[in-house]
């Protein structure tokens, strides 16, 4: 009795391991200039080996990127030149 108890504890020590792990490996996603397209590649590879998870960056431009960030659909944006101040709060 006291065995399958340890056993089952032990299973779901496991698994909460295993979540909590999973949940530190979050990918990440950007979107903007062509520009610096080639060092976030380096960087994505660097991230992938340490981390395990990934970087995805869209090189679609400086105009792309602001959308994207302003409608929420990726992590980061680049652009050549950077929103005002109140751009940036009117976009939350």
């Amino acid at each position: 009795m006291i065995s399958k108890i340890l056993k089952r504890a032990a299973v779901a020590a496991l698994g909460v391991t295993l979540l909590a792990g999973a949940a530190f490996a979050v990918d990440i996603s950007g979107a903007g200039a062509t520009f610096p397209y080639p060092i976030y590649a380096k960087w994505a590879e660097a991230y992938k080996k340490e981390t395990g998870a990934s970087l995805n960056y869209q090189s679609i431009g400086s105009g792309g990127g602001i959308k994207q960030i302003k409608a929420r659909t990726v992590t980061f944006g680049a652009s050549d030149q950077p929103l005002k101040a109140e751009e940036l709060e009117a976009a939350g």
